[in-house]
């Protein structure tokens, strides 16, 4: 039988249709101010994440002590990954958002100030324990702040605003220190400017304790329980997750290093190119759910992985500004438009009893990997310079799609809503 076309008006009744279904699952009421509170602490710590190493970098270090410091943190992330979780059941949501904003806060600008490189290690491990609060406090925020018909369009809402916002502070910390230097009150050096956007940066972050600090969530647990690593699936799925984490740990921390002192963009011109990054992945996220539609979630995982390596091999011979920038934004988009599908295919294909425990293995792992990553990424590319180690980060992509396509198809029980609207 032939199928007939929709009429424009059936087209506009379908459109307004899905904007009513969208709006009557919309997230409501403290949800909004846990939205403002995470929008406030990514744009402070996107400002400041971006222009930190550089920041290093200008005081004499080299990309070898980036990675090391960078391995560090990851291994402070690492340490505090189950500690924390039992920290927000012991003591609650709220009070540990407030406790580890401050930390955090804190540890950024003990950073900035005492810049010795034993300060700058010490610091490092400090400061990926108290990140670990945001990871494990997360998930669980979103879901006592929503019903579960709210929940996939919060999710969704979190994760696109959270790329926009880290694109607006990229393109702050390339401005903000050159406009600092031009007040007329002030006789700063490019280092001192820097410094102040740092330290502005972490006020930015600590004004998130104003919306936070009104939220009623879960209260404190009578009892704590560890996760349980022990699924099947699990076990397949962790050594994929890794090998993936290696590539999304080596290459990205580097990035606004590699455009200024690799490719010779100022300051404000690699600002505006990673905060057209996040544009591009912003629009990435929004369009993948049609492709995990139409070729499924792992083989769309797989695909997204070897464009990433194809993205990867092309920066590697890149000589042109323009077309660095270019295939740069082709990179940040492939790289990070599967984590909805990679975390989707988890939560699909574990119970739901074991949701937590999945969540902290995977971030556990991921962690370890980009610890090595990091670490690795930083010698390597004093030793052999920026292209032969993305051509080694491109292989390892490859790599990755291949195992994540040897995980099990299984068929989940339910579909994801988050892919239906």
């Amino acid at each position: 039988m032939t199928q007939l076309a929709c009429t424009p008006n059936e087209q506009g009744f379908s459109l307004k249709k899905r904007i009513r279904l969208w709006l009557a699952n919309a997230p409501r009421g403290q949800f909004w101010l846990f939205f403002v509170g995470a929008g406030l602490f990514n744009f402070g710590f996107s400002v400041f994440f971006f222009l930190f190493n550089l920041y290093l970098l200008d005081l004499g270090m080299t990309e070898r002590t980036l990675g090391v410091i960078g391995s560090l943190i990851a291994v402070g992330s690492i340490a505090g990954t189950i500690p924390f979780g039992v920290i927000a059941q012991r003591f609650g949501l709220r009070h540990t958002l407030t406790v580890g904003v401050l930390l955090t806060v804190t540890l950024s600008i003990l950073r900035t100030c005492i810049v010795a490189e034993i300060a700058q290690f010490a610091l490092a491990i400090c400061i990926g324990l108290t990140l670990c609060f945001w990871a494990v406090c997360l998930s669980p925020s979103i879901a006592a702040l929503t019903t579960e018909q709210e929940r996939p369009i919060a999710f969704s809402l979190i994760f696109a605003s959270g790329i926009g916002v880290t694109g607006l502070g990229s393109f702050t910390a390339g401005r903000l220190p050159g406009l600092i230097q031009k007040l007329h009150f002030t006789s700063l050096t490019p280092i001192q400017a820097k410094q102040a956007t740092l330290l502005f940066a972490c006020v930015g972050a600590l004004v998130a304790l104003i919306p936070i600090s009104g939220l009623t969530l879960r209260p404190a647990a009578s009892e704590v329980s560890l996760p349980r690593f022990s699924n099947p699936f699990l076990r397949k799925f962790l050594p994929a997750i890794a090998l993936w984490s290696l590539v999304t740990g080596s290459f990205a921390p580097f990035a606004n290093v590699y455009f200024v002192h690799h490719m010779g963009f100022s300051l404000e011109r690699a600002g505006a190119v990673m905060s057209s990054g996040s544009l591009a992945q912003f629009i990435a996220v929004l369009a993948v759910p049609l492709l995990f539609r139409k070729a499924g979630l792992i083989t769309g995982v797989m695909l997204t992985q070897f464009s990433t390596a194809f993205a990867l091999g092309m920066l590697a011979f890149a000589h042109g500004t323009a077309s660095a920038a270019a295939i740069y934004w082709i990179y940040v988009a492939a790289q990070n438009m599967n984590e909805p599908g990679i975390y989707s295919l988890l939560m699909d294909r574990i119970p739901v009893t074991e949701h937590n425990g999945a969540s902290a293995a995977t971030f556990f792992v991921s962690g370890i990997a980009q610890a090595v990553a990091s670490l690795t990424m930083g010698t390597a590319i004093v030793r052999f310079g920026y292209s032969p180690a993305m051509l080694i980060i491109a292989v390892l992509a490859v790599a990755a799609g291949i195992v994540f396509r040897k995980l099990p198809e299984n068929t989940p029980s339910t579909e994801n809503p988050m892919f239906e609207l």
